[in-house]
């Protein structure tokens, strides 16, 4: 998805402004960079593990069902490019 714009359409989310605005840059760059979900996925985790402290959760794709425990103020949803989603949340405990 190299030179193409990324659109993101924040569907669901409970974090400040700041971290939201983050986020998302991390995920256009990973979306730019990656194709396959997984890696998409690998890449935004280990970048919020890294700049966020641990321990982050990502799941990418088109189509899912979820239930989770989350840090307060620590959770994302967003539609990329009208197509892929990506749920991420902070938990560890």
């Amino acid at each position: 998805m190299e030179n193409a714009e990324v659109k993101l359409e924040v569907k669901e989310s409970d974090m400040e402004e700041p971290l939201v605005s983050a986020v998302l840059d991390i995920i256009r760059e990973a979306m730019k960079q990656f194709t396959i979900d997984k890696e998409v996925a690998t890449y935004i985790k280990e970048r919020l593990d890294k700049e966020y402290a641990t321990t982050w959760h990502v799941i990418v794709g088109r189509s899912f069902g979820s239930r989770v425990s989350y840090e307060m103020s620590h959770f994302l949803l967003v539609k990329c490019n009208s197509k892929v989603n990506i749920m991420l949340f902070k938990c560890g405990y």
